[in-house]
C-alpha cells in the first residue's frame, strides 16, 4: 500500500491530505485528478450528493425526514454553480428569500441553513473550498417556533389498552421507555436486565439501500440505561434475540415497519406517531418532577436545550388545558 501527502488549505489553515493506492502510479494518478478537480472546481450539487452519500447512514430516520427536502431545496438553488463561487451573501439571501416565500418557522429555517453549512464544511474539509461560507450566516430573528406535538390523552389511553392489537406492544414499549423508533427496533432481550430493572440502549437501527443495519448512537448521550417500569414489566415475556424482529427473526425493514404500524393504527384507533409517544414519556417525566438534566439523560439528548424546549412546550400545553377548564367554571 502506497501513500503520499499534499498540503491543502482548510478554513484558512494548512492541512495534510493523504492519498492511498496499491501502487505509486495509482497514488500519483489520484493526486493529479485531485489537482485537476481543484482547478476546474466542483459544483454544489456534486458536493452535496457526495456528502449525503457518505453521511446518510449516520443520520437518524426521524432527522432524515426534514433533511431531505432541505437538501433538495439547496441543490435547486445552487445546483451546477461552482461551490468556490458561493459567498456568505448568496446563502444569506437564499435563507431570507426562502423564509419570506414559504413563511418558514424557526426550526425549518435552521435546518435549511444547517444542511448548507454541513455541505460547505464537508467541502472545506476535502479541499474543494478554502473555508465554509455558511459559517457566518444566521437565520432571521423572531421567526415563529413550531410546537412539538405530544400524543393526546385519548391516544395514550388507547396505547395502554391496545397491547393485544397487531404491533401493540411496540407503541407500549415507547410509551414506557421513551426509546426512539430506531433504538427500539435494535433492542434485544439481552439489553433487558429484569433483576436490576434496567434497559440498556446502546444501538439504533438504520437502513442502507433498503437493508436494515445497526449502529452505535451518534453521540455519547445516546448510550444510556432507562428504568424498566412496572407497567412494562407486567406485560413482557422475555425471550431471545430481537424484541421486535422482521422476517426470519432478523432486523426489520422499513417497509415491514410501516405495514405493521399501519395495521396497529387501523386496529387501535391511535392517531399519534411513535415520536409523539416518546414525547408522552417526556411528559410523564415532567409531571413526576424529574429534573431537566435527568430527563436529558433518560431521553438520550445530546443537548440540554432540546430537553428544555420539550419541557417548555409541555408546561405551555398544561397552562392552556388549565385555562380551558377554568373558562366555564363557576362558584357554587
Amino acid at each position: 500500500m502506497w501513500q503520499q501527502q499534499m498540503t491543502i488549505t482548510v478554513d484558512g489553515r494548512k492541512k495534510q491530505k493523504c492519498f492511498y493506492g496499491k501502487t505509486k502510479a495509482e497514488v500519483l494518478k489520484k493526486i493529479a485528478a485531485f489537482r485537476e478537480e481543484q482547478e476546474k472546481g466542483r459544483s454544489f450539487e456534486d458536493v452535496a450528493d457526495e456528502w449525503w452519500e457518505q453521511h446518510e447512514k449516520d443520520i437518524e430516520a426521524n432527522s432524515a425526514k426534514p433533511y431531505r427536502p432541505a437538501l433538495r431545496r439547496a441543490k435547486e438553488r445552487f445546483g451546477k454553480e461552482d461551490i468556490r463561487n458561493i459567498k456568505p451573501l448568496d446563502i444569506n439571501r437564499f435563507i431570507y428569500q426562502y423564509v419570506e416565500e414559504k413563511h418558514a418557522a424557526l426550526k425549518t429555517a435552521k435546518t435549511q441553513l444547517m444542511i448548507i453549512s454541513l455541505i460547505c464544511k464537508y467541502a472545506a474539509a476535502n479541499g474543494y473550498i478554502d473555508s465554509n461560507p455558511a459559517r457566518e450566516v444566521s437565520v432571521p430573528r423572531n421567526l415563529p417556533k413550531t410546537k412539538r406535538d405530544i400524543a393526546s390523552d385519548d391516544d395514550i389511553k388507547r396505547v395502554k389498552n391496545s397491547t393485544s392489537c397487531t404491533f401493540g406492544m411496540f407503541a407500549f414499549w415507547i410509551l414506557y421507555t421513551g426509546c426512539r423508533r430506531g433504538e427500539l427496533m435494535a433492542l434485544t432481550w439481552n439489553d433487558v436486565d429484569i433483576k436490576n430493572r434496567t434497559i440498556s440502549i446502546t444501538k439504533s437501527l438504520y437502513h442502507e439501500n433498503g437493508i436494515p443495519k445497526t449502529k452505535e448512537p451518534k453521540t455519547a448521550a445516546g448510550k444510556r440505561d432507562v428504568p424498566l417500569m412496572n407497567k412494562l414489566l407486567e406485560k413482557i415475556q422475555p425471550k431471545r434475540g430481537l424484541i421486535f424482529s422482521g422476517e426470519k427473526g432478523g432486523l426489520m425493514r422499513n417497509y415491514d415497519f410501516q405495514k405493521l404500524w399501519g395495521l396497529y393504527v387501523s386496529e387501535s384507533g391511535v392517531t399519534c406517531t411513535p415520536h409523539q409517544l416518546r414525547h408522552a414519556y417526556a411528559t410523564m417525566l415532567f409531571e413526576n418532577d424529574i429534573s431537566e438534566s435527568d430527563a436529558q439523560e433518560l431521553l438520550g439528548h445530546a443537548y440540554i436545550q432540546t430537553t428544555k424546549d420539550i419541557y417548555t412546550h409541555i408546561r405551555d400545553s398544561r397552562k392552556e388545558q388549565i385555562k380551558s377548564k377554568l373558562l366555564d367554571v363557576d362558584l357554587i
